[in-house]
């Protein structure tokens, strides 16, 4: 049996979009769990998950 580290540090989620972490859980539906970003409007399951005490990545600018 293999066991886990346990997680340093609290973990945050991210807006894959905009890099926000003002998401809010919208509810699970046949695809799986829904988030809603308060930020930019996204909503879907792909979020991005990090530590909290590391920075936003940056965003790409075109």
């Amino acid at each position: 049996m293999r066991h886990r580290r346990p997680r340093k540090g609290k973990r945050v989620l991210r807006c894959p979009q905009c890099n926000s972490d003002h998401l809010v859980y919208e509810g699970a539906l046949i695809m799986g769990q829904v988030y809603h970003c308060l930020d930019c409007d996204y909503i879907g399951s792909f979020v991005i998950e990090t530590d909290e005490a590391e920075p936003a990545p940056p965003l790409k600018t075109e």
